[in-house]
């Protein structure tokens, strides 16, 4: 990606969607949701940290792209 505000804005994504994995970790462990809440939180947090970290790490490839030194 070349733009680096969408980078930045897809990484911070990226950390606030783990973060609710952590945190509903431990909610869970403390008594304070249930078990469907926390099944449900955790199971968004993590498609959406795969979401946006793969968005992050994504390149743009164009008409240059390819193997260096070809």
């Amino acid at each position: 990606m070349k733009n680096p505000v969408i980078r930045a804005v897809t990484g911070a994504l990226a950390l606030v969607s783990l973060g609710v994995c952590l945190i509903m970790a431990v909610l869970v462990f403390l008594g304070r949701v249930s078990e469907t809440t926390f099944k449900t939180a955790f199971l968004a947090g993590s498609v959406l940290w795969f979401v946006f970290a793969i968005a992050r790490g994504r390149r743009e490839e164009g008409p240059s792209a390819g193997p260096p030194g070809a």
